[in-house]
């Protein structure tokens, strides 16, 4: 496996394991909490500086009816991430417990999506 993609999986993964580790706040205490959330916002941050090609060309060539989709979800995801750390910055809990839920429910469409599309590849 080349660098870059085992870069890219370690990512996924530790963005996965602190997402589950930041929806047991009641268990880790609001102060793990905080660090959790901090950490998934630099993961986040990697994880689309390594994968600058996917939006560098969401402009360009046509759009089928599945990259219409993921182009919206993706999108989408990365808005309610933005909402999901201002509300919690803002210690808006009701608004922050409710884009937590869709944020969760994003990412498991996102994984969902690029599981298929990455088990195709190999599959070639």
């Amino acid at each position: 496996m080349r660098i870059k993609k085992v870069c890219k999986l370690c990512i996924d993964i530790g963005m996965l394991v602190i997402t589950f580790l930041l929806m047991a706040s009641e268990r880790t205490g609001i102060v793990l909490h905080m660090f959790l959330g901090a950490a998934l916002f630099v993961l986040v941050v990697a994880h689309n500086i390594l994968n600058l090609a996917w939006w560098a060309g969401i402009g360009k060539g046509t759009y089928s009816r599945t990259r219409w989709m993921r182009a919206i979800w993706n999108v989408l995801l990365l808005i309610d991430f933005l909402l999901v750390m201002i509300s919690g910055i803002l210690y808006a809990v009701g608004l922050h417990r409710i884009t937590a839920l869709l944020f969760l429910i994003l990412t498991v469409i996102h994984i969902r999506v690029h599981w298929k599309k990455a088990s195709a590849k190999q599959q070639k």
